[in-house]
């Protein structure tokens, strides 16, 4: 798999992202293995799907700078955000031996947000399937797939509620800023489907 020199910079500064945020990690130190698995899985499974994310409304200038590796490239972010971010309410239902870790909690509101990671991973999950089963439902999986910014916001305010990593102010501005930027991508990805449709009206 070869890539340019542009390519080699987008990885790199991808892979210094995870660098910064496993330092930002390491500041508050882990008691245990439990709570370095459970920690690790929120923050780069959230750096992951962050990463995805941002590259969908660029998809044509990040074909041209990977060729064909670039779909390769956001499979690997997606699979690995996926794996990460199960991997936090795994390793956290076997330190607690309780499986109801996964089901979301509607006893109250605040409950609902504090616990809104439970939410967030069905809604990962639904967004994965559809991208498996893109091809069987053309009209409808770009909506579901979109469910994973809505993911990302629940995973959010579940760290900011309730998250020891996000005590750290490094961690909190630093997610904050990519949680605007993934939004903004969106709002960014919506205006390149609305304009795409004005210019197909005007030409029919």
């Amino acid at each position: 798999m070869e890539f340019s020199k542009k390519a080699i910079v987008l990885i790199f500064i991808n892979l210094l992202l995870f660098i910064f945020v496993f330092i930002l990690f390491l500041l508050t130190p882990p008691s245990d293995a439990f709570s370095f698995f459970i920690r690790l899985g929120a923050l780069f499974g959230f750096t992951s799907m962050f990463i995805a994310t941002t590259m969908s409304p660029f998809m044509v200038q990040l074909y041209k700078i990977f060729g064909k590796p670039f779909v390769k490239q956001h499979h690997i972010y997606s699979i690995f955000g996926l794996i990460m971010v199960t991997l936090h309410p795994v390793v956290f239902a076997i330190s607690v031996m309780n499986i109801l870790v996964f089901i979301p909690d509607v006893s109250s509101w605040l409950a609902f947000w504090e616990l809104a990671g439970r939410p967030a991973l069905i809604i990962i999950y639904i967004g994965a399937l559809a991208a498996i089963l893109r091809t069987k439902i053309k009209k409808y999986w770009r909506f579901f797939h979109y469910l994973n910014y809505i993911a990302l916001i629940f995973a959010y305010v579940h760290g900011v509620l309730i998250g020891t990593d996000f005590q750290n102010p490094g961690i909190f501005t630093l997610f904050t800023i990519m949680l605007v930027i993934s939004i903004g991508t969106f709002g960014y990805k919506r205006y390149q489907t609305y304009t795409r449709k004005r210019r197909l009206k005007k030409t029919t």
